[in-house]
């Protein structure tokens, strides 16, 4: 079995996509994810308006405060609380079905997932631990749970204030899901370099019920929605609802003789960057800021390499700086998974952007990782009053 890392870098430079499709099912714990346009979303022969409320309160619709609290109450929930259920994944023609248990125990969170199509395979988590099981394969990977989970749990909407200069949070009414009530939240994003998103949040459970992704468009995407759904409230009693078993994470030393098993050894801690040294993006993409900037090491190469996290507080994109004297052909399959990706050679080095966003934003991200020491430059080279062996005034 080839060496891979469960963090989904790069293996001999090119992304390990397949693990990265394992992470992001591993993580996608319900969700679909939508993107409008400013005054509506567009679905093919019809036109839904979402923005066309003068007046909430007088029209009986729940004030901005009360949707964002839902929003709330919803990433609480959604770490919290013990459920068990089946969710269903939809992305273009990929169809994939999972079953999950969730527990919240005092030592942290537990998960364990299992596909219902396709090759069988298992994921547990303990807290940041993971174990990847593929039974047909007899291939048996443990490592670090993939960074990539907070995509699609409720973390992301953890602060809901705080993506209001970006989208539009509104109530699109209510619905049901998986036999559940459910609030319909829709974000819709106030220009064309971001996606969208409508949620449905379970109105006693608070649990993320569904979420679809829409595009630039106002096409969807991408879909996430639970077919059955058990929540264990903190209120059941042991005869009415008895509690779920402790969800157990295996060992290399625990795994049946014939089976391959890699054991990835913990990641090394990142180390930040110096204000003054590595890569930026110059200028930024509007509404967009870099969140961190740190040196990481490739766990199959061991060389050093940047990872640059760009973000405004809901969509997200990471950019990897790494010495790559030869170009590498970038895996033609890595599009089916969700993510947009565009690559840059820069003499020796390979800039690689990956995110949730929209590919002309993730292309101008690309375009715009230059070198710190020469950010200064760059800006005023783009600078309209700027002019060549010119002094601005």
């Amino acid at each position: 079995m080839t060496r891979v890392s469960f963090f989904g870098v790069w293996s001999q430079g090119v992304l390990n996509m397949s693990l990265l499709k394992v992470g992001l099912l591993a993580v996608s714990l319900l969700a679909t994810v939508g993107n409008a346009q400013a005054d509506s979303w567009q679905f093919n022969t019809f036109s839904v308006h979402l923005l066309q409320v003068s007046d909430p309160q007088a029209q009986g619709e729940p004030s901005l405060e009360t949707v964002m609290d839902w929003l709330a109450q919803m990433t609480q929930a959604m770490r919290q609380t013990d459920y068990a259920g089946t969710y269903v994944h939809v992305r273009g023609d990929q169809v994939d079905t999972t079953r999950l248990l969730h527990r919240f125990t005092p030592k942290g969170e537990q998960e364990q997932l299992e596909t219902l199509n396709g090759d069988p395979h298992s994921v547990v988590r303990h807290g940041d631990s993971c174990e990847c099981q593929w039974p047909l394969r007899k291939e048996v990977v443990f490592g670090d749970f993939p960074s990539v989970r907070s995509r699609l749990s409720g973390e992301r909407f953890a602060h809901p204030a705080e993506l209001t200069a970006n989208y539009q949070i509104v109530s699109l009414g209510s619905s049901r899901v998986a036999g559940f009530s459910c609030h319909l939240v829709g974000l819709v994003p106030r220009d064309g370099l971001r996606y969208g998103y409508k949620l449905c949040v379970a109105d006693q459970s608070h649990l993320l019920l569904r979420m679809s992704m829409y595009n630039e468009q106002g096409l969807p995407i991408e879909h996430d929605f639970f077919t059955a759904i058990e929540p264990r409230t903190a209120s059941a009693t042991a005869s009415d609802s008895p509690e779920w078993p402790e969800i157990p994470l295996g060992s290399p030393q625990s795994i049946p003789p014939g089976f391959n098993v890699v054991e990835q050894p913990p990641s090394m801690p990142p180390k930040p960057l110096a204000a003054d040294e590595g890569w930026v993006v110059s200028p930024d993409l509007p509404g967009y800021t870099i969140q961190s900037r740190v040196w990481r090491q490739n766990p199959v190469t061991h060389h050093p390499f940047e990872h640059m996290v760009v973000s405004d507080g809901l969509s997200t994109a990471s950019v990897f700086i790494e010495k790559m004297p030869e170009p590498k052909a970038l895996d033609p399959e890595a599009a089916k998974y969700g993510m947009n990706i565009a690559v840059r050679q820069v003499g020796p080095v390979r800039l690689t952007v990956i995110g949730d966003l929209p590919m002309a934003a993730v292309e101008q991200i690309c375009q715009n990782t230059v070198l710190i020491k020469n950010s200064a430059t760059e800006r005023a080279e783009q600078n309209p009053l700027h002019m060549p062996n010119t002094e601005a005034r």
